[in-house]
């Protein structure tokens, strides 16, 4: 008998689960494909909120040999396309990888890869095939000052002594 309820609430637990994360087809019309800019009247290093604008937009994979990592500005787009876009492309790339380093990585070499996700699929998820490239930046992490020092705006002089590699699409 107790095999039976438990086998039942497991069924239970289950069913509630998938209805949980899985979106009904009325819940996915729409949903993922209008993203909320967020425009900043001022730009500085201590004004923009960076936590924010890299929570679930980014992706960070060690790969021994280097750490990689991805983010998609599609949601930040008009605070990129000024006269100063590479500066700002820049900065942002520095701050992600102050902010989202590993802590256990051992790789030095850095490689930065900013990209607008066009289009989404129904579940949310970015359809590759539609990424538009926006920026790679490849350098090295001891390079990179210290969080107290990225506080303070970055002069062009001091970025290109830290950044190996950089093209801007």
């Amino acid at each position: 008998m107790k095999r039976i309820i438990w086998g039942l609430s497991l069924l239970a637990a289950a069913t509630l689960w998938a209805q949980e994360t899985v979106p009904t087809p009325e819940d996915r019309t729409g949903v993922y494909l209008t993203p909320t800019p967020s425009v900043l009247s001022k730009w500085g290093m201590t004004v923009v909120p960076w936590d924010a604008w890299f929570k679930n937009n980014s992706m960070v994979t060690d790969k021994t040999d280097y750490v990689h990592f991805f983010w998609n500005a599609q949601d930040f787009k008009t605070n990129f396309e000024v006269k100063d876009k590479k500066l700002r492309l820049e900065e942002a790339a520095l701050e992600l990888v102050a902010r989202l380093y590993p802590a256990d990585s051992k790789a030095d070499t850095v490689k930065v890869d900013i990209v607008y996700v066009l289009e989404r699929d129904n579940y949310g998820q970015p359809k590759w095939d539609s990424l538009q490239q926006v920026a790679h930046f490849e350098f090295l992490k001891s390079k990179v000052p210290k969080p107290a020092k990225l506080k303070r705006d970055l002069s062009a002089a001091s970025l290109e002594k830290i950044l190996s590699k950089v093209e801007i699409y």
